[in-house]
């Protein structure tokens, strides 16, 4: 369901992904889409050429998610949004090579089904305004997780945790982890007829 990624891993990824030193680490690689409006496709030694993440508190969490070697790759599919896939090895694994990121560009541009799968069908039009910690855990609560687990996963309070939940069920108008879960896997989310 999330690349492999045991829960601790996958805690300790979204924690990575919602560090504010992350969208830094990761400016470049979005500038270039962007400004080129094309399927662009980076390693992580290509976006982050001074090894910034390595100097920043957000390399801990990636270290700490055991993320070493990245292949970023996004595609617009349309002029408000686009489709970001990452492949990552392990911190000790060997690196991708430039051979490696042209496969993964051939193999992620000539299947355009795979940038579009679990879009709705505005685009995220009514994505939720949720703050970082409110998505990782809507992540995790979608993962099947219990609140005491949320909460030794993210080394907060089960009482944190309940706050968190109530907002994100407040957000998507639930009352509880079996209605949360159902909108998100039976696409109902306002967004579908």
């Amino acid at each position: 369901m999330h690349g492999g990624l045991d829960p601790d891993r996958f805690s300790k990824l979204l924690l990575a992904l919602e560090h504010p030193g992350s969208g830094e680490f990761a400016e470049k690689f979005y500038e270039k889409v962007n400004s080129s409006k094309q399927h662009v496709t980076m390693l992580r030694d290509e976006i982050d050429v001074l090894n910034k993440a390595e100097q920043i508190e957000a390399g801990q969490y990636w270290r700490d998610a055991d993320i070493g070697s990245l292949i970023l790759s996004s595609k617009p599919l349309d002029q408000d949004s686009m489709s970001s896939i990452g492949l990552y090895r392990r911190v000790n694994d060997t690196p991708f090579s430039n051979r490696d990121k042209k496969i993964a560009h051939i193999i992620l541009s000539e299947v355009p089904w795979l940038h579009m799968l679990g879009w709705p069908e505005n685009r995220g039009v009514k994505v939720p305004k949720l703050y970082p910690r409110q998505r990782i855990v809507l992540n995790l609560l979608l993962d099947g997780m219990v609140r005491k687990q949320i909460a030794d996963q993210m080394s907060i309070t089960e009482n944190t945790v309940s706050g968190y939940t109530k907002d994100i069920y407040r957000h998507f108008e639930v009352n509880s982890h079996v209605e949360l879960m159902s909108k998100f896997l039976h696409g109902n989310l306002g967004d579908r007829d």
